[in-house]
């Protein structure tokens, strides 16, 4: 019981760790390079996510992790480089510094990926996926910010992402990681409206 309240307790505070940057950061892609060199605007890219406390890259992060395995297998197999993977499913991202309110596509993410395993040049697959998010910023602030919300997916500690299964509820969630239930709801904007298949947003609280 002593236990049980000590956790209870923790219900009526919210204070996330700052997210941090990962001691181990894997080095660019040969087509991360080559985007570089044609999109060089990263410092204003990175001020767009910044300007909103990285919140929204978070929600990116949520949506990617439902198709990260698949995406990266995939990717790999074909021998494409990782930032392959991370383009195919900002395919659907019409506005890519906002989660996307469209439906992944995986359908579409294959037909690029083995578009591009046949071509792989990486102008061109950028310019493919951003034909394909029917996105209305321009070509150039879509890919900035593209390749630098992927960086920073890949080299920032975020969090951890729990997908519902059936009969789950926001407090067994929340008592499952230990976090505080109304932490977890407000973070994800829920509460007895979760479904199975929902991506949750863990806040690291510890």
């Amino acid at each position: 019981m002593v236990a049980f309240m000590t956790w209870a307790q923790k219900s009526e505070t919210c204070n996330a760790r700052p997210i941090q940057f990962k001691e181990n950061i894997r080095p660019p892609d040969a087509w991360e390079a080559t985007w570089e060199a044609a999109w060089p605007e990263a410092s204003d890219a990175l001020q767009v996510w910044r300007s909103e406390q990285f919140d929204d890259l978070t929600l990116m992060w949520c949506g990617w992790n439902l198709h990260a395995s698949a995406l990266m297998e995939m990717t790999h197999e074909l021998e494409l480089p990782p930032s392959a993977a991370y383009l195919a499913w900002w395919s659907t991202c019409a506005d890519a510094s906002r989660q996307s309110n469209q439906p992944f596509d995986l359908e579409l993410a294959v037909s690029l990926l083995k578009k591009w395993q046949e071509n792989p040049r990486p102008i061109a697959a950028m310019k493919q996926a951003y034909a394909s998010s029917h996105s209305l910023q321009e070509l150039n602030t879509w890919a900035s910010l593209m390749r630098t919300g992927m960086r920073l997916m890949e080299n920032l500690e975020l969090p951890h992402i729990h997908v519902v299964q059936s009969g789950e509820t926001v407090f067994g969630i929340a008592r499952h990681f230990q976090v505080p239930p109304k932490c977890l709801a407000q973070r994800n904007r829920v509460w007895d409206n979760i479904q199975p298949g929902d991506a949750l947003i863990i806040p690291n609280v510890h």
